[in-house]
């Protein structure tokens, strides 16, 4: 039996890492645990990529995030089309 891919985590994608705290986190949650582990905010200044984190153990960005999220029965539809986010799901 397979079992369907949800989104299980909010994720940041920065520098060739992958950052996630576990739901009910939000992203705001994540960029304070990035700035504490990091220090100032050097890290903000270049770009991040903010997702989550499925099932399956993969990064997604927020509009696959939408798709997942949906076919799992997670949501019916995103609050803020076509991007997924946290509120949506928790």
């Amino acid at each position: 039996m397979r079992l369907t891919e949800k989104i299980v985590a909010v994720a940041i994608r920065h520098k060739g890492m992958t950052i996630s705290i576990p739901a009910p986190a939000r992203h705001g949650d994540v960029l304070q645990a990035m700035h504490e582990a990091f220090g100032e905010p050097g890290f903000v200044e270049d770009p991040i990529d903010q997702g989550f984190l499925t099932s399956a153990g993969r990064y997604v960005e927020r509009t696959r995030a939408v798709k997942i999220a949906v076919k799992a029965g997670q949501i019916e539809k995103p609050n803020w089309p076509p991007n997924l986010y946290s509120e949506d799901l928790w």
